[in-house]
């Protein structure tokens, strides 16, 4: 049989309370740009970007569209998961908690392709810049809104 002692018992106390503070001082610590990072790595890869084109693309990113970022607990949580390759637990989430990362994935993803020299690259291996709004300079699109019959 065996016995705890009261030494044990607050070892084991003071060891779960110190690993509580590490994880929330490491939860805490996310800021938007790993977010928006590792949103991107889960659907693109490994991002070869300068970490100021990041911070640059997030803050134009927030800008244009302050709605679209999921609550500040549910981002840490989700760049936390994210970060551990843990991605299948978003599946445990409420419904509505996956639809808003579903709406935040897409937008962030778009956004991306709009603000950033992604697509336009030669190679994988070259690196992302972040170019800001561009508007169109197609000779040929049309910018006149539909006409209703």
């Amino acid at each position: 049989m065996m016995t705890i002692t009261r030494r044990s018992a607050l070892a084991l106390v003071a060891g779960g309370l110190a690993s509580t503070g590490i994880a929330y001082a490491a939860v805490s610590s996310f800021s938007d740009e790993d977010l928006v990072r590792v949103t991107l790595e889960r659907y693109l890869g490994p991002l070869n970007m300068r970490i100021e084109h990041l911070q640059q693309f997030v803050l134009e990113f927030r800008n244009r569209n302050p709605w679209v970022f999921p609550n500040e607990k549910l981002s840490d949580a989700v760049t936390l998961v994210e970060e551990l390759k843990l991605g299948a637990v978003r599946r445990l989430l409420p419904h509505e908690k996956r639809e808003d990362l579903v709406h935040f994935d897409r937008w962030v993803i778009a956004e991306f392709h709009v603000l950033t020299d992604y697509a336009w690259r030669s190679s994988p291996n070259d690196p992302i810049r972040f170019t800001g709004w561009q508007s169109c300079t197609n000779p040929f699109a049309n910018l006149e809104p539909p006409k209703v019959a």
